[in-house]
C-alpha cells in the first residue's frame, strides 16, 4: 500500500470518528439547547439558548475529539488556544447568527408543522421552528469545526511503526 493510500484511509477513518463524535456531541448540544429554550422561555432569544449550550459542548468536545477523532495527533502549542478561541467565535456568533437567522424559515417549518399536524405528531410549531434552526446551523458548523480541528488545532504527528525491534518515522 502506497503513503497515497493510507492517507487516504487515516483520513476517511478520521472523518468516520468525527462523525460518530460530532454526532454525540450534537445530541448533547441539543438537549441542552431544549433545556435552555424551556427555561427562557422566548422564540426572541434562540441565540442565547444556542450560545450556551454550544459553549458547555465547546469544553466537551475537545475532550471527545483529542481522545477519538484525532488519537494519534497531539494538538499543537497553540491548538488549544485556537481551539477555545475558535469555540467562544462560534458559541457567541456563529451559532447564535446561524441559529436565529434560520429561525426566520417560516415557510419551511409551516410546511413542517402541517405535515406533523397531518400525521398527528405531537410537535408545536415552535418546536419545529426551534429544532430546524438548531438543525440548519448545526450541519454547518460541522463542516466549519472539521475543517478548523484538522487544520489547526490538531498537529500532523509523524507516526511510530515498530517493526523488528526498531523504530521507524514514517509520515
Amino acid at each position: 500500500m502506497n503513503k497515497n493510500d493510507e492517507k487516504e484511509i487515516k483520513t476517511t477513518r478520521r472523518t468516520a470518528r468525527f462523525a460518530f463524535v460530532g454526532i454525540i456531541l450534537t445530541i448533547i448540544n441539543y438537549f441542552l439547547y431544549i433545556i435552555f429554550n424551556l427555561i427562557i422561555n422566548n422564540n426572541n432569544l434562540l441565540w442565547l439558548s444556542s450560545a450556551i449550550s454550544t459553549t458547555i459542548t465547546a469544553v466537551l468536545a475537545f475532550f471527545f475529539h483529542s481522545k477519538i477523532t484525532w488519537k494519534e495527533r497531539t494538538p499543537k502549542k497553540v491548538g488549544i488556544y485556537n481551539f477555545f478561541i475558535w469555540n467562544a467565535i462560534l458559541a457567541l456568533i456563529i451559532s447564535p447568527f446561524f441559529t436565529q437567522l434560520f429561525s426566520h424559515l417560516v415557510p419551511l417549518y409551516k410546511f413542517v408543522y402541517n405535515i406533523s399536524s397531518v400525521l398527528n405528531l405531537p410537535f408545536t410549531f415552535e418546536f419545529i421552528q426551534n429544532t430546524g434552526a438548531f438543525c440548519l446551523a448545526t450541519a454547518i458548523i460541522m463542516v466549519l469545526n472539521f475543517l478548523f480541528y484538522d487544520k489547526l488545532v490538531f498537529s500532523k504527528q509523524k507516526d511510530i511503526i515498530k517493526t523488528e525491534g526498531t523504530k521507524e518515522t514514517t509520515s
